[in-house]
């Protein structure tokens, strides 16, 4: 009589791990997204919100999504998908965005707070462009007297074009960066841009 009751344990055991894995292992599911004017396209996770203030990206000449991750800690997950137009307002060509994003504002690639690795260039959906990856501590709430903090892990994708540049930008909390990893590489490899 033990040895059924411990083998329908085991068995009932053995069943909800698998239920378990079969859901963990359930594929998201993605759609398309076409910024207007054809600026680009890819693919967004379906679960996930999206944002987007096109006041902003006609006055600043920065056309991009930000896509949010539905489950997040202190510090949300994120993916930003960006055009920057020739004459943006921010950054004069994309070698001006690489070397303000691959150092601190003192010029250092490590410190007590921050780690930012080499630059390196890379192919991406048949195209060139430059991989930034870094680790930034960053305070939570940065108006208050809080110190409360969350280490962020980011990898961005900076790819040239003939008339501005493209950026794929994600962030997480360090925790749940390779939880989320996959999901920003499907949307970095379906992206599709202007030459």
């Amino acid at each position: 009589m033990k040895n059924i009751l411990l083998t329908v344990s085991m068995l009932s055991l053995l069943a909800a791990a698998c239920a378990g894995a079969q859901a963990k292992g359930k594929a998201a599911q993605f759609k398309n997204f076409a910024m207007e004017n054809n600026y680009f396209s890819c693919s967004v996770p379906a679960a996930w919100s999206m944002e987007r203030d096109q006041e902003k990206d006609e006055e600043y000449k920065i056309y991009e999504i930000q896509l949010l991750a539905p489950v997040s800690g202190k510090a949300p997950t994120s993916v930003f998908v960006s055009y920057y137009a020739k004459d943006n307002a921010d950054f004069n060509g994309y070698q001006d965005y690489v070397n303000s994003n691959s150092k601190n504002v003192l010029g250092e690639t490590k410190s007590a707070r921050e780690n930012y690795e080499p630059v390196k260039d890379i192919t991406l959906a048949g195209r060139k462009a430059l991989l930034l990856s870094r680790e930034r501590m960053v305070f939570l709430h940065p108006t208050t007297k809080s110190d409360e903090s969350v280490q962020l892990k980011e990898k961005l994708y900076v790819l040239p074009a003939k008339a501005g540049f493209y950026v794929l930008h994600f962030s997480a909390p360090k925790d749940s960066f390779l939880a989320n990893l996959g999901t920003f590489e499907k949307i970095a490899k379906s992206f599709k841009g202007l030459p």
